[in-house]
């Protein structure tokens, strides 16, 4: 009997410290939007490995109470080495040969601002990489779907639909 209970004890303990750490690690709801709205697109060189990266989350989907009005806003990560990870917008002005612009459903961002790697905002990308730069990129509410389009010498590279 004495062994019976110190089994049922220690079984007890250990399933009870499982289940509180286990807690720990539910998602937010605002992650569980977060990782729904999350897309990524790879452009491959010649080699078949990835030379540019874009992943994005549609923050209308995970703040809607927030996010309500004219305007489309959106999580951006972007690497390129090429272009030194970095993503231009049409009223930057030191564009070079090459450079990558985000467009949504052709029209161009109306703001544009780099974020730090630990951002509270970039927290809501599933996936982080110590090579990416970190964007948040607001456009005017399109009449269509929302629809990301990578382009670089005016030529359409990837497309994100949402």
């Amino acid at each position: 009997m004495k062994q019976f209970t110190l089994i049922v004890a220690t079984a007890f303990l250990l399933l009870n410290g499982c289940s509180t750490q286990s807690e720990r690690y539910i998602p937010s709801s605002e992650h569980e939007k977060a990782s729904t709205s999350y897309k990524t697109v790879r452009l491959l060189n010649s080699a078949n490995r990835s030379e540019t990266v874009i992943s994005t989350v549609y923050l209308n989907e995970v703040y809607a109470k927030y996010t309500e009005g004219k305007w489309s806003h959106f999580l951006v990560a972007f690497y390129n080495p090429i272009q030194k990870n970095r993503l231009y917008f049409k009223e930057d002005e030191n564009q070079t040969e090459g450079s990558f612009v985000l467009l949504l459903n052709g029209e161009d961002a109306n703001l544009s601002l780099p974020l730090e790697k630990d951002d509270l905002l970039v927290d809501l990308l599933p996936v982080h990489n110590a090579w990416n730069n970190y964007y948040y990129v607001r456009y005017r509410l399109p009449n269509a779907k929302p629809v990301l389009e990578l382009e670089s010498d005016h030529k359409q590279q990837a497309v994100i639909a949402y």
